[in-house]
C-alpha cells in the first residue's frame, strides 16, 4: 500500500471511491481491522466515538475506506453515556412516578403511594446505556473499524499520536481526518463552584439519592430538562437563569408556557439574575445572585446544578493548530461540506459548534466521511427539529414568529389548543398547544409544539419544509383519527384563518399581522 493523492489506499480502493455512494466489498481479512494494534495506516481516521464519530466511521466504511476511529473515554461519548440517551432513561422514570401519582384521577386507585428506589432507576439507565454503547461498538467491529481506546494527539493533518490506556503511544496515519472532540460543561468562573453538592449535568445522570432541594443555574435545553425530572421525583427545584426568560431562543408563546406549567408545579424560576457566588450556609448550598434591577437575591437548596450550557472540547488539537487550523472561540470552523480550512481535515458535530444536538452531528458525521471520499455532500442547517423533553415535551422546527417577522414580509401565526384535541383528551395529556408559521405563499416558515409527543409530531413539519410543501399540501393530507397528529393539520388550518375544531372570528383575526 503507497500514498496516494495524500491517503492511504491501493487501486481498487481508489475506482470505488469514484463511483455512487453504494456499500461496497472488501478483499481484506477482518483481523486486519479489528486488531487495532495492527493497524496504523487509513483512508479516514476519526477523532471521538460519540453520535457524530462513529456514524462517520461506519459511513466512511461502508464507501470502501479503511477506517481508524479514537476514543479517550467511551463509545457512544456524551450523547448515549451521560447526556441524551440517559437522561431520557430517567425523565421517563420521573414522567412515570409523577403519572402513578396522579392516577386516582381516572379512577386507578393504589394500595399505598408509590416510592421511588433511585438505586434501581440508575441501575435501570445504566442498562440502557450499555446495551445501545454496546450495539455501537459491534456495529463498528462489523463495519471493520479499528477502535483505538486512547488519547488522541494531533502532529498534522496526516499523522495521529494515540496514547493506549495501558499506556503505550501509537503513531497513526490518514489520508483523511474527521474530528468529532465533542463537548465539556461549561463552569462559570463564579466561586463556590468546587464546593460539596455542586454538580453538573454529567453528574445528575448517577445521583445517589433525590435531593430534597436543588437550584438549577442555568435555563436553557439541558436545565430545563433536568429541572422538570427532579422536580417529578419530588426535589423542590428553582431555576435561575440570567436571560430575561428560560429556554430564550425558542418561540416566546413556547417559553411563556413553559414559565407556566413549571410554576403551576411548584417549580420557582428567576430569570434576569446573574450569580456571583456559591457557598455554603445553614447546612445548604446557597447561590447569590443579582438580578436586573441590581438587587442581590439568595436561593437555597441541599445541591446546586450548574447546567449553563457545553462548549467545543479541542482537547488534542495543538499540532493543527500550530499548522494553522481556523479556529472561532474555541470551536473549529468548517464550511458546509464540514471540511476545515486544513485540506483534508473535517470537523463536526459539538467541536463546530453550530447546533449542539446529537442529530445535526450525525448528519454531519455522514457528509463529513461522503465528501471526504469524493462524493458532493452539503450539510444544510436551515431544517434542524429542535427537542426540548421537559413534561409536556417541546419541539420546533425552522423560525420562530418573532424571527420570521423580523424578517419581513406577510406572515401568519396561529396556534392550536390540546384541549381541542380528541386523543390529548382521552389520553389527559390537554396542556399546550401547536403553533404554526406561514409566509407570503402559505410556505411554512417554522413551526413549534408544546404537547404530548411533540418531539416524534416535529418530523411532520420537517418533511414538509425539507420537501417545501405550503399549508394547502399539509391540510389536503388527510390525517387518522382520533391521533394527536391532527393537531397538527388543525394549527395549519388555523393559520389558514379557516380552523375547524375552534372559533375563529374571521381570517383576518387569525393572520395577526
Amino acid at each position: 500500500m503507497t500514498p496516494t493523492n495524500g491517503g492511504w489506499r491501493d487501486n481498487k480502493r481508489q475506482s470505488q471511491r469514484q463511483g455512487d455512494l453504494r456499500l461496497v466489498c472488501r478483499d481484506i481479512a477482518c483481523e486486519e481491522y479489528l486488531v487495532a494494534n495492527e493497524n496504523s495506516q487509513f483512508d479516514v481516521l476519526v477523532i471521538g466515538a460519540g453520535p457524530g464519530g462513529y456514524v462517520a466511521a461506519i459511513r466512511a466504511a461502508q464507501l470502501g475506506a479503511r477506517v481508524g476511529i479514537v476514543e479517550k473515554q467511551y463509545i457512544g461519548g456524551t450523547c448515549l453515556n451521560v447526556g441524551c440517551i440517559p437522561s431520557k432513561a430517567l425523565l421517563h422514570i420521573a414522567q412515570t412516578y409523577a403519572e402513578l401519582r396522579e392516577l386516582d384521577k381516572i379512577g386507578i386507585k393504589l394500595n399505598a403511594e408509590p416510592t421511588l428506589d433511585m438505586s434501581v432507576a440508575v441501575a435501570f439507565k445504566d442498562k440502557v446505556v450499555k446495551q445501545l454503547t454496546g450495539g455501537v461498538a459491534q456495529l463498528l467491529k462489523a463495519n471493520k473499524v479499528a477502535i483505538f481506546e486512547g488519547t488522541a494527539e494531533t502532529l498534522s493533518p496526516n499523522r495521529v499520536r494515540v496514547t493506549l490506556k495501558d499506556g503505550t503511544t501509537q503513531e497513526l496515519e490518514t489520508g483523511k481526518l474527521i474530528l468529532a472532540n465533542g463537548s465539556v460543561p461549561i463552569a462559570p468562573p463564579f466561586p463556590g463552584l468546587d464546593g460539596r453538592n455542586v454538580i453538573f449535568s454529567d453528574d445528575a445522570m448517577n445521583m445517589p439519592k433525590v435531593p430534597e432541594s436543588l437550584v438549577c443555574i442555568g435555563g436553557g435545553v439541558i436545565a430545563v430538562e433536568l429541572a422538570c425530572m427532579f422536580n417529578a421525583l419530588g426535589s423542590k427545584v428553582t431555576i435561575v437563569e440570567m436571560l430575561p426568560a428560560i429556554i430564550a431562543n425558542e418561540d416566546e408563546e413556547v417559553s411563556q408556557a413553559l414559565t407556566r406549567s413549571l410554576s403551576k408545579r411548584g417549580v420557582e424560576i428567576a430569570v434576569g439574575a446573574k450569580v456571583e457566588s456559591i457557598a455554603d450556609a445553614d447546612g445548604k448550598k446557597r447561590v447569590t445572585a443579582t438580578t436586573s434591577d441590581g438587587q442581590q437575591k439568595t436561593f437555597d437548596g441541599e445541591y446546586v446544578l450548574v447546567a449553563v450550557g457545553r462548549k467545543a472540547n479541542p482537547a488534542g488539537l495543538d499540532g493543527l493548530i500550530r499548522a494553522g487550523l481556523a479556529m472561532d472561540r474555541g470551536r473549529v470552523v468548517a464550511d458546509d461540506h464540514l471540511q476545515t480550512n486544513l485540506p483534508g481535515v473535517y470537523a463536526i458535530g459539538d467541536l463546530v459548534g453550530k447546533t449542539w444536538l446529537a442529530h445535526v452531528a450525525m448528519m454531519e458525521g455522514e457528509l463529513a466521511a461522503e465528501h471526504a471520499l469524493g462524493h458532493d455532500a452539503v450539510m444544510d442547517y436551515t431544517i434542524v427539529p429542535r427537542p426540548i423533553f421537559t413534561f409536556p415535551e417541546i419541539a420546533s422546527v425552522g423560525l420562530t414568529e418573532k424571527q420570521a417577522r423580523e424578517r419581513g414580509g406577510a406572515v401568519r401565526a396561529e396556534k392550536f389548543p390540546w384541549v381541542a384535541n380528541g386523543k390529548a383528551l382521552a389520553t389527559g395529556e390537554t396542556e399546550g398547544f401547536t403553533k404554526v408559521i406561514l409566509g407570503d405563499y402559505g410556505e411554512i416558515l417554522g413551526a413549534a409544539i408544546f404537547g404530548p409527543d411533540a418531539t416524534n409530531l416535529i418530523t411532520e413539519f420537517s418533511l414538509a419544509m425539507r420537501a417545501e410543501l405550503t399549508a394547502d399540501e399539509v391540510i389536503a393530507t388527510i390525517h387518522p383519527h382520533p391521533t394527536y397528529s391532527e393537531a397538527l393539520r388543525e394549527a395549519t388550518l388555523a393559520a389558514e384563518g379557516r380552523a375547524v375544531h375552534i372559533f375563529q372570528r374571521s381570517a383576518a383575526a387569525a393572520a395577526r399581522r
